[in-house]
């Protein structure tokens, strides 16, 4: 969102409008046109996949510093992924013309959007392995980390229910998962409401994953700007 009030503030100010945004709504569905791109300041919204079943498997995260919709500056009409929020927040958004306006008159803005959309693109790649090939516990813990990472202070707020979706196992393995890692003192889990108390702890049951992807955030956005996933 900095790039985008740094190319015509004064035009910016006028388009833009805040949004706000509660667990489960949606904001993007497959074949839809882009009207809007989104710029959360908070929360945690999640790109997902949606079975033949009803499951929705996660692909990607986004939060603050983030843009959901940017795929619309390079050409791309329609939205080819699901977006639910999955942490209650608020943000900025503009019509999509209006960005794609900005972006043709301001090659700075134009790269980071791309940046943005190839973050998006790295996740999905990095979740399509870990899915295939780690367990589940050390995926939770990567889950609870990136999720924190986005958040940035506080607790997550989220149901055992909604996280095995996510994370396409049952129900039952992310209550004993969690169950256990709270009997060790990495983290607190009560009626939707997760506290990590020990952050090295957890990154230490984690997959790579985690780390892979924030040392490719930080290689491809500039560490000044950019200290949260998504």
């Amino acid at each position: 969102m900095d790039a985008l009030c740094a190319s015509e503030p004064e035009f910016v100010k006028e388009c833009v409008r805040p949004f706000s945004f509660v667990h489960g709504d949606r904001l993007a569905e497959p074949g839809a046109p882009i009207e809007y791109v989104f710029f959360p300041q908070s929360g945690l919204l999640s790109l997902v996949v949606e079975l033949n079943t009803g499951e929705q498997i996660e692909a990607a995260m986004i939060g603050r510093d983030g843009a959901l919709g940017a795929s619309v500056v390079h050409g791309a009409p329609l939205w080819v992924s699901t977006c639910i929020a999955q942490i209650a927040g608020q943000g900025l958004c503009m019509d999509a013309a209006d960005v794609v306006a900005l972006a043709q008159r301001h090659q700075s803005l134009r790269s980071q959007l791309y940046a943005q959309e190839q973050y998006l693109l790295v996740q999905a790649q990095q979740m399509a392995a870990c899915n295939a090939r780690h367990h589940i516990p050390a995926r939770l813990c990567s889950w609870f980390l990136r999720a924190h990472d986005i958040i940035g202070h506080g607790d997550l707020y989220v149901t055992q229910e909604f996280l095995a979706q996510l994370l396409g196992v049952q129900r039952a393995s992310v209550s004993l998962i969690a169950g256990a890692l709270q009997d060790e003192g990495l983290i607190q889990y009560r009626r939707g409401r997760l506290s990590i108390l020990d952050k090295d702890g957890l990154a230490a049951k984690a997959c790579g994953c985690h780390e892979r992807l924030r040392n490719h955030q930080r290689q491809q956005f500039r560490a000044d700007t950019v200290e949260s996933v998504g």
